[in-house]
């Protein structure tokens, strides 16, 4: 009986410790990535349906993200997402989560709420964390690989209910200066598109 409570107590200690490490290292990734300033990042995302080469600029909670055949504006608040096959833009007023799903570099900002931290299976050039979401997060399950050297993201699995993502970064780039007006729709610029608000 002593035996049995002896490695129970060791199993739990060695998940406690792997859970701190997982978040001990999404903590350092988490403050590269503000210390970058504005990024730019290119990468291939591909579900079931297929794979596309698009690019996505961070500033803070903003981001602009462009892909074959969908566009995204976030300026923190409002979120314009463009369909190019109809000519279609909707505004909303994303939640969180909301915004999260369409932001693929939003483990950064999630890790510490809402999902459980632990460690996969890492390499002597990535660290592999495994984020599980708990009721109401915006994924069921995150897996990021980050370079060891220098914590920079090299790929993110998404996962929901309904769709599977993956997502391999081609660049990364750092210290940009993006204008307020990055994240931001501009009917001009798609004088054919049809504006649909749904706030």
């Amino acid at each position: 009986m002593m035996k049995k409570l002896l490695f129970f107590i060791l199993m739990f200690a060695t998940q406690l410790t792997f859970a701190e490490k997982a978040t001990d290292i999404l903590d350092k990734a988490a403050a590269k990535f503000r210390a970058a300033g504005d990024v730019k990042i290119g990468f291939q995302a591909s579900t079931d349906n297929g794979s596309t080469m698009g690019f996505i600029d961070i500033a803070g909670n903003k981001f602009h993200c462009d892909m074959a055949g969908t566009i995204v504006w976030f300026d923190g608040k409002t979120m314009w997402h463009y369909v190019k096959s109809n000519e279609e833009v909707n505004v909303t007023t994303p939640t969180v989560a909301q915004a999260a799903k369409l932001n693929p570099y939003s483990f950064i900002s999630l890790y510490k709420k809402g999902y459980i931290c632990k460690m996969g299976k890492s390499t002597n050039a990535y660290h592999e964390i495994i984020l599980t979401g708990k009721k109401g997060s915006a994924y069921q399950t995150i897996v990021v690989h980050l370079e060891k050297s220098s914590y920079k993201p090299l790929y993110v699995k998404t996962e929901t209910q309904k769709v599977v993502t993956k997502i391999t970064v081609n660049s990364y780039l750092t210290k940009q200066n993006f204008s307020a007006d990055t994240f931001i729709f501009n009917k001009k610029d798609f004088p054919k598109a049809e504006v649909v608000d749904l706030r």
